[in-house]
């Protein structure tokens, strides 16, 4: 699933936005997403769930968080995890930070349903933002649906440290019973 309008999928830099922009943008997918997997569910809001996403169980990334990872190919674009997600899961990833301290990482994709939904390019993000940009329109991954998410390595060898800024919904008990 992805935004209605391309121009609110883009990734801006932290430091262009207004204080309190960030929570905002999170709370207003965080709403709409959850409005989305009530009616789908034909379940009450306090029947669910919102928490951080777990990297290796929501995602099925190799590791139990986003840790460093050296690139194997340069100048092409390597799957960073790839998966489908599971029944009754959104996950909705609305911004990314890079950690490291050289971008040999420079732009991330997200294919969702066999397409390319979005593509993040990280070059305009700043380091004097620590590297971080917020996408308005956010990237949100369905249940059952596969997804690929690939990222775009400049160079071979060199570290990168990307952190997905994300959140996931689900009913109450299927990970956590809160």
């Amino acid at each position: 699933m992805a935004t209605k309008d391309a121009a609110e999928i883009q990734l801006i830099p932290v430091g262009e936005l207004a204080p309190g922009q960030i929570g905002a943008i999170r709370n207003q997918l965080k709403n709409a997403v959850l409005a989305i997997a009530c009616n789908e569910l034909q379940m009450t809001s306090d029947r669910m769930v919102v928490r951080d996403t777990d990297p290796d169980v929501d995602l099925d990334y190799a590791l139990v968080d986003w840790n460093e990872q050296t690139g194997a190919t340069g100048s092409a674009y390597e799957t960073w995890t790839t998966g489908t997600m599971g029944d009754q899961r959104w996950v909705v990833i609305y911004g990314l930070q890079d950690d490291a301290d050289w971008q040999s990482c420079t732009a991330v994709k997200f294919n969702i349903g066999g397409a390319d939904r979005v593509i993040w390019t990280l070059q305009q993000l700043n380091a004097e933002d620590g590297l971080t940009g917020v996408s308005p329109g956010g990237v949100v991954i369905p249940p059952n649906a596969p997804y690929t998410i690939s990222r775009y390595v400049r160079s071979i060898n060199t570290p990168t440290h990307l952190v997905l800024k994300s959140f996931t919904i689900e009913p109450r008990g299927k990970t956590l019973s809160p």
